[in-house]
């Protein structure tokens, strides 16, 4: 395919012709098949979607509804990070949104922080009960010291970065040796990805790189992290939210049956919190406790 780009992951110029969605044309890695917007991402019309209310937009709110799930998801993964040993329990999460999961996390005794870029979602989650503070914009601008969290909490953040190093080094640069960091990303290589093409749910303009869970090591290790572990990323869910993400989102696959269901179903049922994975996974990486220098830190 005519493309010169090389895939963000691995850095292998090995394009493949995915699909085509939205106008973008997207290329699958033949090396690491990891799914990337083909040309250079259109920074224009990326930055107008987050001039609007983008949580809102794109069902990301803070609804009670949402809230729920979304506390729930980050109370699993918090069991999961203390049964890994981080060296303490200061914990920062990139792109909070309205701060649900830095809620939960204070709850659970973590000193919590978080970083957003969107100045009305971090102005709520500054206002949580428990949170140490909310810092507006990007990491690499935030006010935090070298070495001095202990866990990096990414969900769905990672896909929207293109290039991803500079993130995942200063996130390194941040971590204490030992620390941990968690990210919860879309596959772009799961059985979901290939079987709905154009309609898988992930496919938006904003995601600049889908990683498959080989390049996302490749990405990892050239930044120095140690790969721990890596698998299917168990969200809690519920109808009521995944029909909502139908109503915004309408070229999802069995959006139409979703979206009945969401007329016909009593609340009870809809409501629901259950496990549910639509093709994304997880990655939990340690920055190695004595390591003297970062490796690809360019």
């Amino acid at each position: 395919m005519n493309t010169a780009r090389a895939c963000p992951a691995c850095r292998r110029r090995q394009p493949r012709l995915f699909c085509t969605h939205q106008e973008v044309q997207y290329a699958r890695c033949g090396f690491c098949a990891t799914l990337y917007q083909a040309t250079e991402p259109d920074r224009e019309r990326i930055a107008g979607i987050y001039q609007q209310d983008y949580h809102a937009v794109r069902g990301h709110s803070s609804d009670p509804v949402v809230e729920a799930t979304k506390q729930a998801t980050m109370q699993a993964y918090l069991r999961m990070l203390e049964g890994l040993h981080p060296p303490g329990r200061r914990l920062v999460e990139v792109g909070c949104s309205a701060g649900a999961g830095l809620a939960a996390a204070a709850r659970a005794g973590w000193r919590a922080e978080g970083v957003e870029l969107a100045t009305p979602a971090a102005q709520i989650a500054r206002q949580r009960p428990g949170v140490q503070a909310v810092h507006t914009g990007r990491l690499q601008d935030a006010p935090l010291n070298n070495e001095q969290a202990d866990v990096f909490v990414l969900f769905d953040v990672i896909e929207h970065v293109d290039p991803p190093e500079d993130l995942l080094n200063t996130i390194y640069r941040l971590l204490c040796p030992g620390g941990l960091l968690l990210m919860v990303t879309p596959d772009g290589a799961s059985l979901t990805t290939r079987l709905m093409k154009g309609r898988w749910p992930h496919l938006l303009v904003e995601h600049l790189v889908l990683f498959s869970r080989r390049g996302m090591r490749i990405a990892l290790q050239e930044t120095g992290f140690r790969v721990e572990r890596i698998g299917f990323a168990w969200k809690r869910m519920n109808l009521e939210v995944m029909v909502r993400h139908a109503t915004i989102h309408r070229h999802v696959a069995f959006g139409r049956l979703l979206r009945l269901l969401g007329r016909v179903l009593p609340m009870f049922i809809l409501r629901r919190t259950v496990p549910f994975n639509i093709g994304e996974f997880y990655v939990v990486a340690r920055r190695p406790p004595h390591s003297a220098s970062q490796t690809g830190s360019g």
